[in-house]
C-alpha cells in the first residue's frame, strides 16, 4: 500500500521584520526543512526602501544580516545550530575573512555547506546579503500545519 501525504508550504514573515520588500516571503517551510530569503542589515528597516539607512562598515552589515535571520529562525523554534547550509553574496571579495570569522562566532561547534559570491547586484550601498537552508528536527513529523497557512502570514 503506497501512502502519501502531501507537504504543506508555509510562509514565515515574522512582524518583528519588515514586510519584503518585494513579492517573496521572509522564509518557506515545509515540514522540517526551512529556507531563509536572501537577508540583509535592510530586512528589519521599514520604509521606502530607497530611504532606508545602512551601516557603512561590512561586519556591522553582516551581524545586522544575521541578527536578522535569528528572528526567523526564532519564528520556528530554532537557532543557528540548526542551519547547515549559508549563501552568502558579498559586494567586496576581501569582506570574506571577516564573513568567514562571524560564521565561526555564530556556529561555533561545526562548519556547514555553502557558497560565496561577489556580486553587483546587490542594492546600492549593500555589502552583504545572505540566504541559509535549515533542518528542523522538532517537525520532522509533522503532517499538519502548526498555524494557518497564510501567504504573505506573520508570524511572532
Amino acid at each position: 500500500m503506497i501512502r502519501t501525504a502531501r507537504p504543506f508550504i508555509e510562509a514565515i514573515n515574522p512582524s518583528r521584520l519588515a514586510p519584503p520588500a518585494g513579492h517573496f516571503d521572509r522564509a518557506v517551510r515545509i515540514g522540517p526543512w526551512l529556507t531563509v530569503s536572501g537577508t540583509s542589515a535592510l530586512t528589519n528597516l521599514t520604509g521606502p526602501v530607497e530611504e532606508r539607512r545602512l551601516p557603512a562598515d561590512f561586519r556591522a552589515q553582516a551581524e545586522l544580516a544575521f541578527d536578522n535571520i535569528a528572528v526567523v529562525l526564532d519564528a520556528v523554534d530554532a537557532g543557528f545550530e540548526h542551519v547547515y547550509e549559508i549563501h552568502a553574496t558579498l559586494a567586496r571579495a576581501e569582506d570574506f575573512g571577516t564573513l568567514n570569522d562571524i560564521f565561526r562566532e555564530r556556529i561555533p561547534e561545526r562548519g556547514f555547506v555553502g557558497s560565496g559570491y561577489v556580486a553587483e547586484f546587490l542594492g546600492p550601498g549593500m555589502l552583504i546579503e545572505v540566504e541559509v537552508r535549515a533542518y528542523l528536527p522538532h517537525f520532522a513529523d509533522d503532517t499538519v500545519p502548526p498555524h494557518p497557512i497564510i501567504p504573505n502570514g506573520a508570524h511572532a
